[in-house]
């Protein structure tokens, strides 16, 4: 008997013997293999279709270099194993089984021929050598009809996961470089030649059994996916930190457009299959960080108003407390302005409250920029009685510049007041005048003024003391969800200023935490350096690493050669940008760098509003702390 052919699929899910058994024959029985069953020998990915068997012939291998015929020994035979990844020979023998294997993929054709004698099965390889099979013929044909649609498919799913994966790594670099569109692109043409192998691959399974070509398919559209999913997290990365720029700017629709970018690139990385990305738990973290820098920004307008608004009213200095309104009505006026004609309002407050808020702020500023002038001229007429004519003169000076700028708010936001005022600046007037007269020498100055706009230092009503509880009936507007019952705190650390306040009193190590936590917020990851490195801490972030210099000094102030060492680092070291940090400002000679400058300064301000906009904890306390980091520039 020259052997057998048998077709899996004729079994019903069982396997047949000739893939279960070893041991040897006889006279009477062909045996099986020596060393474990052929079934055994199957990886658990490939799927056996045909098995072919001979009991003396064995295997012809034919190379450029030689010819080698494997036969089996003595009570064994040759089975041979077509799965749906390769042609396995496998040549029973009691020293040992022999293996020959051709993987589909590289079969380059396939002959057959039968004969009185029995038939034979020949798969041609690249390089022109081959592997011969003596076997039956019943079922020969289909055999090499198998091999031959196998190895086209196979060869077919692999050039398309080449091509793929040649764009994938194409668009990893377009992604590292920050070119997120031509990165987008490359896995988009990536992800169309996945599609072509998984449909050669189903249209094989359809037709055949075995799942190997879809299970190859597999890790590669897994990969596409993850491909995909880190340009959304760079496209929002990116977005998140252009939001942050704008809202340091004050550009709070800007700031907002850039966060929903943000947004709509993390939810489309979180709604790609979870399964193929590596870290979904740290995407939907830094998701949910944004909803918070959301929640913050769209609170920010109002909340510097009303901050500016609090501390007008509590302030003791009439001059401190002018500064604070004027800061209360710009502030005011950008949360009332802010989103003008959207049909959905993005930021906190209602407009009708914040406008009536922002009359009561203006009189208030009116009464107490009339407070200032009137102090002024009350000056003026002391000094003046008491014949210091130039001490009186500077005073009536300092209240005609009160007045003016009470007239200037009163015209644009009180225009009740103008009348009075405008008197008040009348009785004033003349009061320089004769004044300016008694410094000049002129000897027919009367003694006193005679007019009848003398103004009323005891004026009440509208342009009295201004007196309120500030602006309770806004403040819920910006209060945290949880703490919407409760009164809104006024403690020191609510304010950005306050926060700057609570950053120098930080000792160095204390800041150089913050400020790796600052970074941690805006999804860099930060770590500590060596003692011979020229940084407090590195950051990482998209392939991107930055250097950063932490001034540490709260009394030793920055000056030009900090930043200029800063520039040198920055083109010395194996860093993609040098970040300075201090909780100081920055002087007038610190020439401010361009957005694309490979230094980027950090001082106390622009710290605190990303402290105060994304809620970093700052330490309870300050102790000194000796001797832990090096100190820095």
């Amino acid at each position: 008997m020259m052997g057998e052919i048998i077709k899996i699929n004729n079994y019903e899910g069982d396997l047949p013997s000739l893939l279960t058994q070893t041991g040897s024959g006889g006279v009477f029985s062909g045996g099986y293999l020596h060393d474990r069953a052929a079934a055994a020998v199957l990886e658990a990915e490939e799927t056996p279709a045909f098995v072919l068997t001979n009991r003396k012939r064995g295997v012809i291998v034919e190379t450029a270099e030689a010819t080698e015929t494997v036969r089996p020994g003595r009570g064994y035979r040759t089975i041979a194993v077509v799965t749906d990844r390769r042609v396995l020979v496998l040549v029973g023998d009691e020293s040992g089984d022999r293996e020959v294997a051709v993987s589909l993929v590289d079969i380059d054709e396939v002959e057959w021929e039968t004969g009185l004698r029995g038939g034979s099965l020949t798969v041609v390889r690249e390089g022109h050598s081959t592997v011969e099979i003596q076997t039956a013929t019943d079922g020969l044909e289909a055999v090499a009809e198998y091999l031959d649609a196998a190895s086209q498919a196979w060869r077919r799913v692999e050039s398309e996961f080449d091509r793929a994966t040649e764009l994938l790594v194409t668009a990893t670099e377009h992604r590292e470089a920050g070119r997120y569109d031509e990165a987008a692109s490359a896995v988009e043409q990536a992800r169309d030649r996945t599609e072509t192998a998984r449909g050669v691959a189903f249209r094989f399974a359809a037709e055949y059994s075995g799942t190997a070509l879809q299970e190859r398919v597999d890790p590669l559209e897994a990969r596409c996916v993850r491909t995909l999913a880190e340009i959304h997290v760079g496209r929002a990365r990116v977005a998140t930190d252009d939001g942050e720029t704008r809202w340091r700017e004050g550009e709070y629709e800007a700031a907002y457009d850039a966060y929903e970018r943000a947004r709509e690139e993390y939810d489309a990385a979180l709604a790609l299959d979870h399964t193929a990305i590596d870290d979904v738990n740290g995407i939907r973290e830094e998701r949910d960080r944004l909803d918070r820098i959301v929640d913050h920004l769209e609170k920010s307008p109002l909340r510097k108003a009303v901050t500016a608004d609090k501390a007008a009213v509590a302030a003791d200095d009439p001059e401190d407390a002018i500064a604070h309104w004027n800061e209360a009505m710009t502030h005011y006026r950008t949360a009332l302005e802010i989103d003008w004609g959207a049909e959905n309002r993005r930021f906190a407050g209602d407009t009708a409250t914040i406008r009536d808020r922002l009359g009561t702020v203006a009189e208030n500023l009116t009464a107490t920029q009339r407070t200032v002038a009137v102090d002024a001229m009350r000056a003026g007429d002391w000094y003046s009685d008491a014949g210091q004519a130039e001490v009186a003169l500077e005073e009536f000076a300092a209240a005609a510049d009160a007045f003016e700028a009470a007239l200037v708010t009163a015209r644009d936001c009180y225009p009740d007041a103008v009348a009075h005022l405008e008197a008040e600046q009348n009785a004033l007037e003349q009061r320089l005048e004769r004044t300016e007269a008694l410094v000049n020498g002129d000897e027919t100055v009367p003694d006193r003024i005679e007019t009848s706009a003398d103004p009323d230092y005891a004026a009440s009503g509208t342009l009295g003391e201004p007196s309120d509880d500030g602006p309770t009936a806004i403040e819920d507007a910006i209060r945290p969800p949880s703490d919407a019952t409760e009164p809104l705190r006024s403690e020191p650390d609510e304010a950005s200023v306050s926060t700057v306040d609570r950053l120098r009193t930080l000792d160095g190590d204390q800041f150089v935490d913050v400020v790796a936590n600052v970074l941690e917020e805006t999804a860099w990851e930060t770590g500590a350096t060596g003692s011979e490195s020229p940084f407090d801490l590195r950051a990482t972030r998209d392939g991107d690493a930055l250097g950063v210099v932490v001034h540490r000094s709260t009394t030793d102030g920055v000056a030009s050669d900090h930043v200029e060492r800063c520039q040198s680092l920055a083109e010395e070291t194996e860093v993609d940008a040098v970040l300075f940090a201090t909780a100081l400002g920055f002087p007038a000679n610190v020439t401010p760098l361009s957005s694309d400058a490979d230094v980027r300064l950090f001082d106390g301000a622009s710290l605190a509003a990303i402290i105060d906009a994304q809620n970093v904890r700052l330490p309870d306390e300050t102790r000194p702390i000796a001797g832990k980091r090096k100190q820095g520039l």
